[in-house]
């Protein structure tokens, strides 16, 4: 996230005609179903988005109507994306981030295990400083996983642990190694193949 300084007189319009589209996906197939929301504020439309999750139940993402010089409609999403759409970049995962987050949470809170939807846990990648393992899975007993309690190859286990210990081998400050994100990228694709039925890898060191 990014702030800066703005004359707020380099406006030329303004409307108060928002168009909110909530999705609102069910079922371990992710079923989608969608709802225009008009004249209301964004705060009413997060209101329908908790009312219509069944108070995050659900997982749900929240958009903006609009239409483009073209005169073509399209969205700009405010929270969440299409679940059902893989993220390819940083800012996608990080939006899948926030829906499966707060899925999770309200799960923890009903009591049920807190696996997705689909059944599959969600394993979640990001290093950390303290030696051991970039592996973690909120709302369970044991948040920091490690390569042998996941049953991974001594091979993958390894090569995970030393990529963390890589981020710890430098001030905070230090660029990161070279080579480094790359390796963590490929090191997320080997654990979900890995992982495959059993967890989500989720990639959360992506900025």
């Amino acid at each position: 996230m990014r702030g800066f300084a703005v004359d707020e007189r380099d406006s030329t319009w303004e409307r108060d005609d928002a168009r909110y589209r909530l999705y609102v996906f069910t079922g371990s197939d992710n079923i989608v179903t969608t709802t225009d929301i008009v004249e209301a504020t964004i705060e009413q439309a997060l209101e329908s988005a908790l009312a219509m999750s069944n108070g995050d139940e659900y997982l749900w993402s929240l958009a903006l109507v609009e239409t483009d010089a073209r005169g073509m409609r399209g969205l700009i999403w405010l929270s969440g994306m299409d679940y059902n759409d893989p993220p390819t970049t940083a800012w996608e995962w990080q939006r899948r981030r926030q829906m499966q987050d707060r899925y999770l949470m309200a799960k923890s809170r009903r009591g049920p295990a807190p696996v997705l939807p689909n059944g599959l846990r969600l394993i979640r990648v990001f290093p950390e400083w303290v030696s051991g393992w970039p592996l973690w899975e909120n709302h369970t007993d044991e948040y920091r996983l490690t390569g042998p309690s996941l049953g991974l190859s001594p091979e993958l286990s390894d090569a995970l642990f030393n990529w963390n210990e890589a981020w710890l081998n430098r001030q905070e400050d230090d660029p990161l190694p070279p080579g480094w994100e790359d390796e963590g990228q490929r090191l997320v694709l080997e654990l979900r193949s890995a992982l495959h039925g059993v967890a989500e890898v989720r990639p959360d060191f992506l900025r």
